[in-house]
């Protein structure tokens, strides 16, 4: 086996590793690429249990209008290829003291 091969089988085996006890690592930049700039800047993932992404917004608006496109945005997600597959992406308001704001 080559030496890049065998660096990409450590890579990929350490990726699913970090998966499993922080899944939300490196999913925030997965999300921002699904997403888009527009949608990444009002909100920011908050969990990720049991394949689902539970997603805070910055506004009512936000989540209410998102929830609409859970379907699609799923889809994207998993197109970029998480370590494992997202099943549900959940989207609610967040107060705006509760989170940093990303502009």
């Amino acid at each position: 086996m080559s030496e890049f091969r065998r660096l990409g089988a450590i890579i990929e085996k350490e990726r699913k590793r970090l998966w499993k006890t922080s899944p939300g690592l490196g999913l925030q930049t997965l999300w921002e690429r699904a997403a888009g700039e527009d949608i990444a800047s009002h909100t920011v993932i908050q969990s990720v249990r049991d394949g689902t992404v539970t997603i805070a917004c910055d506004s009512g608006g936000w989540a209410c209008e998102l929830r609409l496109a859970a379907a699609d945005l799923t889809a994207r997600l998993n197109a970029l290829g998480p370590p494992a597959a997202i099943r549900e992406i959940r989207f609610v308001h967040q107060a705006q003291g509760g989170r940093k704001s990303r502009k």
